[in-house]
């Protein structure tokens, strides 16, 4: 195998300054496509072997898997959930993506050291969700805002054990701002800012495993929701460093997949707050579920929180060794796990 001229060609794409020169484009419903089979050949892909829902395709080869859904922003890229900014549109029978998913997700997640945005990192700004009077979720046992706390404290610990340089938003149960948060990697030199949040569904106890949001890119909506013309062309302070905070979610999302087992729901995209004031590569995780009986029950158990407190730091940790040592970052492949297969509802 040669993957090598494969991927220098979709280097080459990817940074291009003007993607519709480098692909053969064709709008659809107001977006330009591409046709997948170019997209898939680029990174070196062939069609693989056919899935029992005839809307599934999926692609291999080049080290890379692809697996897509039409009609979905559903979309599994070397073996995680992914949510696309647009459904996989077909046309003539031909499946085809939004070139913004190619610049934003597809071509990030296969080639992160192509992301131009990435930069050296030398402190790490961790910021536990909620405190003081905003408790969060509630399980039968406690509070999201402690568990953020405690998850927070035993990633400072692991990563300074390592010579990271750490801080934190919070250093006890009290509320800041949510624009005050991110407003602290100001004060640091190269710094990246990771939320720890634990997630809440009443009306679905069901619900569960991980997830890890980075900000859309800028004119794309968020996962789950319509396109809005105006909140989603809204310029804000994370746009500049939106394809690197991806790829920090992506390589986080990857190392706690690999080393916890959680179910998979995606890296995601969403304007919360503290995604949109950051001007560093920033990402907000959902650890798990405080509405669901058994995450609930795991979530409390100070085991259970060194577990994923290890996973997110080793995610870090290897987002720092791509941004300052171009060292690619593992896969969930790397740690034995197996690719995610099924396809969910959107949400």
């Amino acid at each position: 195998m040669k993957p090598f001229p494969f991927l220098l060609l979709a280097i080459l794409i990817f940074l291009s300054p003007d993607a519709r020169a480098a692909w053969n484009t064709k709008e659809i419903e107001g977006q330009d496509h591409v046709a997948l089979e170019e997209v898939a050949a680029a990174f070196g892909m062939q069609p693989a072997s056919k899935r029992k829902d005839p809307r599934e395709i999926a692609y291999s080869g080049g080290a890379h898997l692809l697996i897509i859904k039409t009609g979905t922003r559903e979309a599994i890229i070397d073996g995680v959930r992914h949510w696309l900014s647009y459904p996989i549109a077909t046309s003539g029978g031909k499946p085809y993506v939004a070139v913004t998913d190619i610049n934003c997700t597809l071509g990030p997640a296969m080639s992160p050291a192509s992301v131009r945005q990435i930069g050296k990192v030398q402190t790490v700004v961790l910021d536990p969700g909620h405190g003081g009077h905003d408790k969060g979720g509630r399980s039968p046992y406690g509070y999201e805002k402690d568990y953020t706390l405690d998850m927070v404290n035993r990633i400072r610990k692991i990563l300074e054990a390592k010579k990271v340089k750490c801080v934190q938003s919070r250093l006890s149960d009290f509320f800041v701002e949510l624009a005050e948060r991110p407003e602290m990697t100001k004060n640091y030199k190269d710094p990246i800012f990771v939320s720890i949040h634990f997630n809440s569904a009443e009306w679905r106890p069901s619900a569960n495993g991980v997830e890890v949001y980075a900000l859309p890119p800028l004119g794309s909506p968020t996962t789950g929701k319509a396109p809005d013309p105006i909140l989603d062309r809204r310029k804000c302070s994370g746009n500049a460093k939106e394809p690197a905070s991806f790829v920090l979610a992506n390589t986080i999302h990857h190392t706690m997949l690999g080393k916890t087992g959680a179910f998979d729901r995606g890296v995601k995209r969403a304007r919360y707050a503290v995604l949109r004031h950051c001007e560093t590569p920033s990402v907000l995780i959902e650890c798990g579920f405080v509405t669901n009986p058994q995450e609930a029950k795991g979530i409390h158990s100070s085991q259970w929180r060194e577990k994923y407190a290890q996973a997110i730091a080793d995610g870090i940790i290897a987002y720092m060794n791509l941004a300052n040592a171009q060292k690619l970052p593992p896969r969930v492949w790397d740690y034995k796990r197996k690719s995610t297969d099924e396809f969910v509802w959107e949400e």
